[in-house]
């Protein structure tokens, strides 16, 4: 039946849906109001029960579900309706918001992350709805806002008690099944010092961005000591200094400078314990000098996930992609963070990342996904829910 269900499935159907939406702007500026509106109405055509979570002003979830039968069985389709900027437009050889097919190619601010995605899961749930006539069990799509920052649209999917057995993020895969990937810390450390004229500067003088390479040498040891760590799907964990501002003129020894830090984290590190660790480290430094005087603010924290390969969702899915695909899919980590460590330690919902298209064409200028994946995962997520939700 299966094979049959996805025969149904027209490539036409997914790119025309993908384009529509990316033609539609959802970057944090102008929200997921109108997209979330878009899909709604699509969806309770399909006959699934529809409402749009207001998180915001401009901002909202859209989560649709459908049941039938006696199959007590469930499944989540989770994909972010958000997308990063489009940046400089006029480095964009094509219109980020057109939409456009070209050489096979669909281009646009989020084709590959991941509007493309959501349209081949779409067009998934609508078949199994219109021709799978033994589908028993429930299929929730939940469409979310805000997973390019911090993921606040999931939390509240999970904060609102929705659940499944199991889930996927339509995240691109590369072809591959993620079962893990790391954690995101963002932090900042800011040094003081004691404001002056540049004319008096020495060797006691308190300045602060000489303070912050103090700082910055520790970081470097961390990050050394960072590559011995090990995961076998993720690899090290690391930790990078992105930007730094410091002082106010050139003539003017500056009495504070900030270091905004990025650390990916693997999921048995616990990042309490990580800052607990590096205030440590520093305060041994303020220690042999007391001029360096510094704080730790935290602002973001999402965590790294691992799920076991033996979990039905992973173990479906990879039926599911053999079949479609006549290969057996890899089974690893992505090195990205995602929503799937929300929906598995705050949801404890089993879940794992496959989308079509490949991560290395996420949040690039002239962004693109290759149509033909979205055919692919479009027949594999009919499959998978074949798979786990008929009355066998």
């Amino acid at each position: 039946m299966d094979s049959e269900i996805t025969s149904k499935i027209q490539l036409d159907e997914i790119t025309k849906l993908a384009q529509k939406l990316i033609r539609i702007p959802s970057d944090e500026q102008s929200g997921e109001q109108e997209i979330c509106e878009y899909l709604s109405n699509i969806l309770k055509s399909l006959g699934m029960n529809v409402r749009i979570q207001q998180i915001s002003s401009r901002r909202a979830n859209v989560i649709a579900e459908i049941s039938k039968g006696n199959n007590k069985k469930s499944i989540m389709f989770n994909g972010h309706l958000d997308t990063v900027p489009i940046g400089d437009i006029n480095k964009w050889k094509l219109d980020p918001l057109g939409g456009i097919i070209k050489g096979k190619k669909l281009y646009g601010r989020g084709s590959t992350d991941m509007k493309g995605a959501i349209a081949s899961m779409i067009i998934a749930i609508k078949n199994i709805i219109k021709y799978q006539n033994d589908f028993s069990g429930k299929i929730i799509f939940t469409g979310v806002m805000g997973e390019e920052t911090t993921g606040l649209g999931t939390q509240k999917i999970i904060e609102d008690k929705i659940s499944a057995d199991m889930a996927i993020v339509g995240e691109p895969s590369d072809g591959n099944i993620y079962r893990a990937h790391k954690g995101t810390m963002w932090f900042n450390i800011t040094t003081y010092g004691k404001l002056g004229h540049s004319s008096e500067s020495n060797s006691k003088s308190n300045n602060a961005i000489i303070n912050m390479t103090k700082i910055i040498r520790e970081i470097e040891k961390i990050s050394k000591e960072l590559e011995k760590k090990e995961n076998k799907l993720l690899g090290h964990p690391s930790i990078n200094i992105g930007l730094i501002k410091g002082g106010t003129k050139q003539n003017m020894i500056p009495d504070s400078c900030t270091a905004s830090i990025d650390r990916r984290t693997l999921p048995n590190e616990k990042p309490k314990e990580i800052i607990l660790q590096l205030n440590r480290r520093l305060n041994r430094l303020y220690n042999q000098d007391n001029r360096l005087k510094f704080s730790i603010k935290q602002k973001v924290v999402r965590e790294a996930v691992e799920i076991s390969e033996s979990e039905p969702i992973v173990q479906e899915l990879k039926k599911s992609i053999m079949k479609v695909c006549k290969k057996e899919p890899i089974i690893s980590g992505m090195k990205a963070t995602t929503d799937m460590s929300i929906l598995v330690n705050q949801g404890k919902i089993p879940s794992v990342i496959y989308g079509p298209g490949f991560l290395k064409q996420a949040h690039t200028i002239d962004e693109f996904i290759k149509i033909d994946t979205l055919l692919e995962a479009s027949k594999v997520y009919a499959t998978l829910i074949t798979k786990t939700l008929t009355n066998k």
